[in-house]
């Protein structure tokens, strides 16, 4: 053996370095494996942000409730760049997605030093669901961006509060708010963290907040009026008993713990994160307060999903993944076995990434897929749909097509289709396989399966 290799296997020369070089390595990689793809529309939900970033209406679903007003406004600040709303909606997520994982790095080494910033780094890089927040064209990665520039204002351990950096935190957490308004849970639990145990930077982090949310909410009170609150209801409604799949819908919902099942090492990878965030609750005595923001707002978080979230969008799972592996960094100098946790950790997370991914750059959305399969077709075919109903609509407009959330309707316009009828479904048909599939690209993104209808 050489004497660096000696060194080495007798810890004395620190593995740091190699590890920072093999990590931005790889994220230089998925950042430009990022920027490869094309944009595509995935989803309705990203089809009603794409118009927004042109007419801001949530009861036009543009974009649909609760409207997103920061994400549609950093979308219009990349329009002038970007050229063309769908350009600018894919800029804007992909940018977003590449900037966690430095971010989630600055708020370990702020409070824990730089060991904990590589594993924090490598943890957000390798998460299995960081392709679908660049890609998927959505609002998720925004609301955990400015919750970590949140967590990273805060003061360290035993230091003073400054008041500036405070309003400054508060501006940040208050505009995660604005990205992400249905994450609301996540940041009220980071705020009663961080608060607890610094009591001094409520103060300055409210008026901070107030500074941002102010203005958003008469901005939106102006144009919206009171039929705002009427759209809010109908959609909470639908979400919890119609399209949600939550437990308000009554029996046969989906679960959680099934739906992690489906992923080649989702399950240990959950228990892993959660065992993380449970010792990190009983070693809050003297922590920094990003590390209680952090739990809080995981505990938060994790209830509010299981009690109101789709299990079939692993999406939103999104913030417990980046926050779980934060806080087992932030614990690599508090607890002894700390370290092969971590290891342990990103091993999963570099499987379940590698099993649940199509690394070819190419690749288009399911919807998007299956779209263009449809408009290839020699007669324009009826369509019933459980994903994409608008994005069908729209993108073809000499086409029937039927929501599935309304059977009725789906099933007599299939019957009396002039032309080729199809059911295109996440779920699979017992009876027969598909006739198409338009596979996910990534984990959290359901692959799409097509039948012809006799």
């Amino acid at each position: 053996m050489t004497d660096s290799a000696v060194r080495i296997a007798r810890g004395q020369v620190s593995l740091i370095p190699v590890g920072w070089a093999i990590a931005l390595a790889a994220y230089g990689a998925e950042a430009i494996w990022v920027a490869l793809h094309r944009p595509a529309i995935s989803s309705d939900d990203a089809l009603f942000l794409l118009h927004g970033l042109t007419r801001f209406s949530v009861l036009d679903l543009s974009p649909q409730f609760p409207g997103y007003p920061g994400f549609i406004a950093m979308g219009r600040m990349m329009l002038p760049v970007a050229g063309d709303p769908l350009h600018a909606l894919a800029m804007l997520t992909g940018t977003i997605a590449i900037a966690i994982p430095p971010m989630a790095a600055l708020v370990a080494w702020r409070n824990c030093g730089s060991a904990a910033a590589l594993a924090a780094f490598a943890l957000a890089l390798a998460q299995p669901l960081a392709p679908d927040l660049g890609l998927s064209l959505l609002t998720d990665g925004s609301g955990i961006l400015f919750l970590l520039v949140f967590l990273a204002l805060l003061p360290r351990a035993g230091e003073a509060p400054q008041s500036g950096h405070s309003f400054l935190a508060g501006i940040a957490l208050a505009w995660a708010l604005a990205c992400r308004p249905s994450d609301t849970v996540l940041f009220a639990g980071a705020a009663i963290g961080a608060f607890a145990l610094a009591r001094r930077i409520a103060g300055p982090a409210i008026v901070g907040a107030l500074f941002v949310l102010v203005p958003v909410v008469l901005a939106i009170a102006a144009q919206e009026g009171p039929a705002y609150v009427s759209e809010g209801v109908r959609f909470i409604g639908g979400h919890a008993t119609l399209w949600g799949n939550t437990p308000f819908a009554g029996p046969g919902h989906g679960n959680w713990l099934s739906a992690l099942a489906t992923i080649p090492g989702g399950v240990p990878l959950a228990v892993l994160i959660v065992a993380a965030v449970g010792v990190a609750l009983m070693r809050l005595r003297g922590a920094p307060p990003a590390l209680a923001a952090a739990v809080v707002a995981f505990i938060a978080y994790a209830v509010w999903i299981v009690t109101f979230q789709n299990p079939d969008q692993l999406r939103h799972l999104a913030p417990l993944a980046v926050l779980g592996g934060l806080i087992a960094a932030m614990l690599i100098r508090r607890i002894e076995l700390a370290r092969p946790a971590i290891t342990a950790l990103l091993a999963l997370e570099v499987w379940c990434l590698a099993a649940t991914t199509q690394f070819d750059a190419y690749a288009l959305p399911p919807l998007s897929a299956a779209t263009e399969w449809l408009e290839a077709q020699s007669a324009a075919p009826t369509v019933a749909t459980n994903l994409g109903v608008e994005a069908l609509r729209r993108a073809l407009p000499h086409t029937r097509v039927y929501d599935s959330y309304y059977a009725g309707d789906a099933a007599l316009g299939l019957a009396t289709a002039a032309g080729p009828a199809y059911r295109l479904t996440t779920t699979p048909l017992a009876a027969r396989p598909p006739d198409v599939t338009f596979a996910g690209r990534f984990s959290g993104e359901p692959t799409l399966l097509l039948y012809r209808v006799n």
